[in-house]
């Protein structure tokens, strides 16, 4: 009997899920508890045990239904559907063009290219299905820009546009720097690309609905259900929680940046945190500066800026790389308030000058698990047979889920088809350097990437040493510890929002 204890329950010290960011507040005040998923309190038995009530989580139980109709999914998590990253994101649909070099890198340019054409079609789906069920997702078409907020970042882009060419497709769009600016209303835009096949929406009304839609059919999803362990016993895999078993034919684990806490899944990501401001509606500020539209905006650094509006007229703005993760423990610090306000907020006023004074209605921090490779994996368990895992969206989580749940399904089933051979499909090739050099060295990293921004910002000199260290990435390594000689450009390997 194989048994493996996983240290992944969330502590009892994370505030209330009402409390916890300003999305999960407003989704369970328009769908309060409904008492359809309680506690798993009995041992049960199913065909697919579902860990984690996020996108991955819920899209793969629905796709498997979708696929082969009767089978017994019961779906377990250790807080509330929606309570982790799916209800703190930044609410980003978008397809995976930005990362076409990163894609290029794990397989070629013909796979590359499938990948793309399927995120996008996903954007689709995933508009079309929330239009057939009724969700209230707040969701908007815009186009997303990538943008270069400072002089230094003019043409980020251009090592992925170059490669989208070579694959004979056009998704991106260049700008000029006052039709950047003018899109948005800030002074701060050098240049832009913009993918026009976008929209935003509110991720955690996104993730209740499918919670919804996956009881109705007859998903068993028990919350407040933790996974502390795995074990395979008589040909079975057994899935622990506290107070009961579940035992399946296969587990899917849907847990993001908590998969940075299996043994064999640690060297292949990071953990770093990202802050989120949401001001209080502000419709005609937002029209004065002339941002009128459902445009969202990431900029080029590695600690990338991101900002977007919403629906009722609210100036949503993050910060990538505000906190690092020690060891393989340090996703459980990094919920509830902002790590780095006074960061955020310096970037907020240079952004958007004009808007200084408009009220904050909550601010909160979340965990992003940046992969390898920047782009998702999946796999089977070494560990435990019977178990398979995608993580690593490095920031890009709400469009490629749909495909990696596309993905587990293929693995779940036996299915010999384009998901189950997608270069998604496998674990990265590079590992990141392991404890105690990862979080010194990125600790490093880290401080030399905020001195780079902050010259860069100023239009300063930026001196060597500083540019050298703020350039080190973790998808540059090889598991051999060789630097790589496939690399994403400097804006597509950044995490996005």
């Amino acid at each position: 009997m194989t048994t493996v204890t996983l240290p992944i329950s969330r502590p009892a010290r994370l505030p209330a899920p009402a409390a916890r960011t300003a999305w999960l507040r407003d989704a369970l005040a328009a769908e309060p508890d409904d008492g359809r998923s309680p506690a798993l309190k009995e041992d049960v038995s199913c065909d697919v045990c579902v860990v984690g009530g996020g996108y991955t989580g819920l899209w793969t139980a629905l796709e498997i239904l979708e696929r082969a109709p009767g089978t017994d999914v019961v779906l377990v998590d250790a807080d509330v559907c929606g309570g982790g990253a799916s209800g703190a994101n930044a609410g980003y649909l978008m397809p995976m063009w930005a990362r076409f070099t990163s894609l290029v890198a794990i397989s070629d340019h013909a796979e590359a290219r499938r990948i793309g054409e399927a995120s996008e079609r996903a954007v689709d789906e995933i508009l079309d299905f929330v239009e057939a069920h009724g969700i209230d997702a707040e969701h908007r078409r815009g186009p997303w820009m990538w943008a270069a907020s400072s002089e230094a970042q003019r043409g980020a882009w251009n090592a992925t546009l170059e490669s989208l060419s070579r694959a004979g497709v056009e998704p991106l769009r260049e700008l000029t720097a006052d039709q950047a600016r003018r899109a948005v209303g800030t002074p701060s835009h050098h240049g832009a690309v913009v993918d026009p096949h976008c929209a935003t929406l509110q991720p955690a009304k996104l993730v209740r609905g499918l919670r919804r839609v996956a009881l109705d059919r007859g998903v068993r999803v028990h919350e407040h259900t933790p996974l502390t362990a795995l074990r395979r016993e008589n040909g079975a895999t057994v899935a622990v929680t506290p107070d009961a078993d579940v035992r399946a034919d296969r587990v899917v684990l849907a847990i993001n940046a908590w998969a940075g806490r299996l043994g064999e899944l640690a060297d292949l990501m990071v953990t770093v945190a990202s802050d989120t401001v949401l001001t209080v509606p502000v419709p005609d500020r937002l029209d004065a500066i002339g941002w009128r539209d459902a445009t969202s905006v990431c900029d080029a650094r590695k600690r990338l800026n991101y900002y977007r509006t919403t629906a009722d007229g609210r100036l949503l703005i993050g910060k990538g790389g505000v906190g690092l993760a020690r060891g393989n423990t340090g996703v459980d610090t990094m919920w509830g308030r902002a790590l780095r306000p006074a960061e955020v907020r310096r970037q907020f006023l240079r952004l958007f000058p004009d808007l200084r004074d408009v009220p904050v209605d909550m601010m909160w921090t979340a965990p992003v698990e940046y992969a390898v490779t920047s782009v998702p994996f999946a796999g089977w368990l070494r560990s435990v047979p019977g178990v398979c895992y995608a993580t690593g969206y490095s920031g890009d989580g709400v469009g490629p889920s749909k495909l990696m749940a596309k993905v587990l399904a293929s693995l779940v089933l036996g299915t010999d088809d384009e998901w189950s051979g997608s270069a998604l499909a496998r674990p990265p090739g590079g590992s990141i350097p392991g404890e105690p050099l990862r979080y010194a060295g990125s600790r490093v990293a880290l401080a030399a990437q905020r001195a780079l921004e902050g010259r860069e910002d100023r239009g300063a000199f930026v001196p060597g040493p500083v540019r050298r260290l703020a350039s080190v990435d973790p998808s540059a390594f090889r598991r051999d510890g060789r630097r790589g000689r496939e690399r994403p450009s400097r804006g597509d390997a950044a995490p996005r929002p």
